[in-house]
């Protein structure tokens, strides 16, 4: 029988009253990927920190120079916002010990003190004006579809960057593009992009102080193993119903 299951942290790609009319029970795997995702998330935080890209880009084009990449702050200090979910909760445990940035994290579900975790929790609108990172991590829902608006970049402080490894659509694109226009912020790291893949040409191609990648965050050799660990075991326990075992 054809493995029509699709496997992954979240379910915003899947139809669900579809699937409900045809009776299938449509669940998500939490735990999928969580330690990826913060390692890709540190990864672009230190990447816009250091503008690494851009000076890639530079050296490949023939030029050796460092003022044009100026200001750099080092992330000693420096405050790091995480909003929602079990990977910003990873990413809070991972980034304050080996960069000394201070923490803090807006999350509808999570009670102060509630996990082993140096971070602060705090409200929304105060986790934007106060972080010079914002890493979104919510999943996507009718709350959170473009909580990132005009109104929100207009909160965060025009030397912050904004990383975004959660779903495309947490983020009202157009009002990005009108953030860095506006130099309201300054520049992002997006794994994912609404609409995905970004288009070519498309109004964040080509900034110096955006960074694009494929929505590659979930991916590693361990997750992939993980996955596919799980998937054996559920056919494996399904022929063994079918057989009576």
């Amino acid at each position: 029988m054809p493995d029509h299951r699709r496997y992954g942290i979240g379910v915003d790609t899947i139809d669900l009253e579809a699937a409900t009319k045809a009776g299938i029970i449509v669940t998500n795997n939490p735990s999928y990927c969580i330690e990826e995702v913060a390692e890709h998330t540190m990864a672009l935080l230190l990447a816009c920190a250091r503008k690494i890209p851009f000076y890639d880009r530079m050296v490949r084009s023939g030029r050796w120079e460092v003022p044009r990449a100026r200001p750099i702050y080092r992330l000693v200090g420096r405050t790091l916002g995480l909003v929602a979910s079990a990977t910003s909760r990873e990413r809070s445990r991972c980034a304050p010990q080996p960069s000394g940035m201070r923490v803090l994290y807006a999350d509808p579900f999570v009670k102060e003190g509630q996990f082993d975790a140096p971070a602060k929790k705090t409200e929304p609108d105060s986790l934007l004006s106060e972080s010079d990172f914002v890493s979104l991590h919510p999943p996507l829902a009718p709350d959170t579809r473009q909580m990132m608006n005009d109104r929100a970049f207009s909160r965060m402080k025009p030397s912050a960057f904004l990383i975004n490894c959660a779903r495309g659509p947490v983020v009202d694109t157009d009002a990005l593009v009108r953030a860095l226009d506006a130099k309201k912020i300054a520049g992002c790291a997006l794994d994912t992009t609404d609409p995905e893949p970004l288009p070519d040409p498309h109004p964040l191609r080509g900034r110096e102080n955006v960074i694009v990648a494929p929505h590659a965050a979930w991916y590693s050799e361990q997750a992939m193993a993980g996955i596919a660990g799980r998937r054996t075991r559920r056919r494996s326990a399904a022929c063994s119903r079918g057989s009576g075992r």
